[in-house]
């Protein structure tokens, strides 16, 4: 039988479980907006869940033992906390639904928790990835009207705003269709104002 733990308990567990390695409060504060604080910390080390150490300039790392981590495989299976909100139900729901898949197709916590967080993927990243999926080769030009449909939940102001970023930075070139009497009005509407005119394609070169 699972023990029973503090909310705050159960979120430091569920935290440490996503982070898979070991976590300080900053790591886990940047990550998920959680710190672990004394009574959980307590908790957790007194049914030997968790250990922690102090690192420099008094920084604590913690990270889930062996015992923890077959507590956290029980988590996947409990009802959120009593009086939980509404992000509490929906993530114990998706626990659910990843319990099912792992008993279906014989996952261990360790096929599905393998690796350390890298944290969410940011817009500069999804823009690459969907340049790639778009592109022939590096260094093709590719219409900001296909790229804007690879990434259709990223709201215009702000992937305008990392276009131009990476513009600014060379990281990517934006530049103008060459025949824009034939362009589309999706093509037109997909465009993006820089210099004094407006930019319809975008290439990538080798990294």
């Amino acid at each position: 039988m699972s023990v029973a733990l503090s909310t705050s308990a159960r979120q430091a567990l569920v935290a440490l479980m996503l982070h898979v390695t070991e976590a300080s409060n900053p790591d886990l504060r940047k990550l998920y907006h959680v710190t672990i604080d004394k009574p959980a910390r307590d908790q957790l080390t007194s049914e030997k869940l968790i250990t922690w150490k102090k690192g420099l300039r008094g920084t604590i790392f913690h990270e889930l033992t062996d015992q923890g981590w077959v507590r956290g495989r029980d988590e996947l299976t409990l009802a959120p906390p009593e009086r939980a909100g509404a992000a509490w139900h929906l993530l114990y729901g998706t626990f659910r639904h990843l319990n099912g898949l792992m008993i279906k197709n014989g996952y261990q916590l360790s096929d599905v928790f393998a690796g350390q967080d890298p944290g969410p993927v940011s817009i500069e990243d999804r823009i690459r990835r969907a340049y790639g999926a778009l592109a022939g080769e590096p260094g093709d030009l590719v219409s900001l009207a296909r790229l804007r449909d690879e990434l259709p939940d990223i709201p215009r102001k702000s992937l305008d705003e990392a276009l131009l970023e990476l513009d600014g930075q060379r990281a990517i070139q934006l530049e103008p269709d060459p025949h824009r009497i034939a362009l589309s009005d999706q093509a037109k509407a997909a465009a993006i104002p820089l210099g004094g005119e407006d930019m319809h394609l975008i290439t990538i070169g080798p990294s």
